[in-house]
């Protein structure tokens, strides 16, 4: 049975491989895990993983923005596992878990996978980047231009 639980300190090194092709850009491995490991934007949140017997097949990071205001970021899926629906599953479970939370992310892939979840992109003139879509899930929630988060 698939679990989503917080992640633990020794398998922080597991995640970060799941989103090396994603994010490791033109980095070695070995340069990629250590920027991930000293990375203070890292540390400031809390992991979470979809388990099956024992084994990470997705894997996010969590942040606490203001009281009942999160962020979701680093979404991502072992290479092995992707397109099974397990980040889906793993994203639908934390959002379950949290009610009365309203939540953001910043989409690095088609957004469309996170429209499937129910999350609609910020207004273009408040997107602020062009290289990502600032995305929240509206579900009782419509975000003034001063809760909109640059990055987290």
């Amino acid at each position: 049975m698939k679990k989503l639980r917080k992640a633990l300190s020794t398998e922080l090194i597991s995640i970060y491989k799941m989103g090396y092709d994603a994010w490791g850009e033109q980095q070695t491995l070995t340069d990629y895990l250590q920027a991930c490991q000293s990375s203070t934007k890292y540390q400031q949140g809390t992991w979470w993983v979809l388990e099956e017997q024992r084994q990470l097949l997705s894997s996010f990071i969590s942040y606490e923005l203001s009281d009942h205001l999160l962020g979701i970021g680093s979404v991502s899926t072992d290479p092995i596992y992707r397109h099974q629906g397990d980040a889906s599953m793993m994203l639908r479970q934390f959002i379950a878990n949290h009610p009365g939370c309203h939540f953001f992310l910043f989409s690095d892939i088609d957004p469309s996978f996170y429209r499937r979840l129910g999350f609609q992109a910020v207004s273009k003139e408040n997107q602020p980047y062009l290289d990502t879509t600032l995305m929240y899930d509206p579900k009782g929630f419509h975000p003034t231009k001063n809760q909109l988060p640059t990055y987290f």
